[in-house]
């Protein structure tokens, strides 16, 4: 990689011209014996053609001498040759020869208009030379991005390719070597050192090693300081895209394999737990004593929770699929809270629930035994986290627009951290990991709730309990 500051960067066409070029701007010496030469070949060519040719017409040979000093040496030493050539011609060709003193005025205004035409074509010639290494060297600094920006495509991740952009741009730069640091910016201007910042974001800085003084200050050094910080950045999007990429993947074969291992568990228990269910059923009309009344208690009981769970799996499975569509009709909230209660099982349960009903209420629209069990699924977990002594508070009454069901539980609140995740399904509180229960009510209740178009929120929690609240919206009356 050639240096992009300073010189031009060499090309295979035209390089031994261009490398000609170079000597002739960092050498004085050089660059006058170039500009000399040149005045003494045009003063010769002049010279051989001056006996055919008037002396007017052949001083323009001396423009070819200022453009090729400007072109090669600069536009200071093609109006020196300017000035030279002008002197020349008057001392060799206009009379009195071989004298500067000039006598007619005809060559007065001609040497004026000679003078005139080299400044000019000098400035001219300078100009288009430093435009065309300013494109040179932009060029070469597209050349360098895209070189980075396949690097950073290539790697494998972003520190991997750091010292590679480094030694790249310090060589770019005209340095030896270069490290980039991307800790924490030490702060002030340091020689050497070249921050690489994109819209104010610091993404580190580029040390040089043995480079130029004052190429950190140089506006390429700019450019390609920016340029590298761009690319620096896009390769960090980069990898979080893949990182959230994996993740995502990893999740949606996570949900995949729990879903399907749910749908498989849930059918495969709901025959034999139907069974047992029908078993203990028939066997309370039995002659037992009350020891084997108990474990038949016990047994019904215990059927009966599983059971709820695994219609808990087919609701959440349902829910993931897309398979839970409402059957909605016109319902009395009042009677839906109170069928909900009156689901409780056992009566020691529906005791413990204070229920206030607002008795001025409207009609609502939504599938009622869906809603029934969001109701159900959430009094049931405030009954789960309450004390055995403590009731749960039930208040059904009218906001703007909706219905509303809050559900108030004395329990030990939920922390702070937990409260994003208290919806998902498997989630269990870490302050009861003793408490029975799958941890999915509330996840089936919102997606139960949702489904319907209602809301299930956790409005309040702390040391006294959490506060659930359910909105059903309201509607028109239906038609009498």
């Amino acid at each position: 990689m050639m240096a992009i500051t300073g010189a031009r960067p060499t090309t295979p066409t035209g390089g031994a011209a261009r490398s000609a070029g170079r000597v002739l701007r960092s050498s004085t010496l050089a660059a006058f014996g170039f500009a000399t030469g040149l005045v003494v070949l045009s003063t010769i060519a002049v010279d051989l053609v001056t006996p055919g040719v008037p002396p007017e017409a052949a001083g323009v040979i001396y423009l070819v001498a200022v453009l090729g000093a400007s072109t090669f040496s600069g536009l200071w030493w093609g109006l020196a040759t300017s000035v030279g050539s002008a002197l020349a011609f008057n001392f060799f060709f206009l009379p009195p020869a071989h004298t500067l003193v000039i006598r007619a005025s005809s060559d007065w205004a001609a040497l004026a208009v000679f003078v005139a035409t080299a400044v000019v074509t000098s400035n001219l010639a300078a100009r288009a030379r430093h435009e065309r290494d300013e494109a040179a060297r932009r060029a070469a600094e597209a050349r360098l991005s895209e070189s980075f920006a396949t690097m950073i495509a290539d790697a494998e991740n972003l520190d991997s390719v750091l010292p590679s952009l480094a030694a790249e741009t310090a060589r770019a730069l005209g340095a030896r070597e270069g490290v980039i640091d991307r800790t924490a910016p030490a702060g002030g201007s340091r020689e050497g050192v070249l921050p690489l910042e994109l819209n104010g974001r610091w993404m580190g800085e580029l040390r040089l090693i043995d480079g130029p003084p004052t190429v950190a200050q140089s506006a390429a050094a700019a450019r390609i300081a920016r340029s590298l910080a761009g690319l620096i950045a896009l390769g960090e999007e980069r990898e979080r895209r893949l990182r959230q990429q994996v993740q995502t993947e990893a999740l949606d074969r996570s949900n995949e394999l729990k879903t399907a291992l749910l749908r498989a568990v849930s059918h495969d228990l709901r025959s034999p737990l139907m069974a047992i269910t029908a078993a203990a059923g028939g066997l309370q009309y039995a002659n037992l004593d009350e020891d084997e009344r108990e474990l038949l208690r016990t047994i019904a009981e215990q059927g009966d929770r599983m059971s709820r769970m695994v219609e808990n799996l087919l609701d959440l499975s349902r829910l993931q699929a897309g398979a839970a569509a409402p059957h909605a009709d016109w319902i009395d909230p009042r009677d839906l809270v109170e069928a909900a209660i009156d689901e409780l099982t056992p009566d020691e349960q529906r005791a413990r629930v204070a229920l206030d009903l607002d008795h001025h209420l409207p009609l609502v629209r939504g599938d009622g035994a869906q809603l029934q069990r969001v109701i159900v699924n959430v009094v049931e977990n405030a009954l789960k986290f309450s004390p055995p002594d403590a009731p749960v508070e039930v208040a059904v009454g009218l906001a703007p627009d909706r219905v509303t069901i809050a559900v108030a539980d004395h329990g030990p609140g939920i922390p702070a951290a937990e409260v994003p995740s208290v919806f998902e399904p498997f989630y269990r509180s870490s302050l009861r990991r003793d408490t029975p229960g799958s941890g999915l009510g509330l996840a089936i209740a919102r997606g139960l709730a949702a489904a319907n178009g209602c809301t299930l929120e956790l409005e309040h929690t702390g040391d006294g309990g959490s506060t659930f609240v359910i909105a059903i919206p309201t509607a028109a009356e239906p038609p009498a």
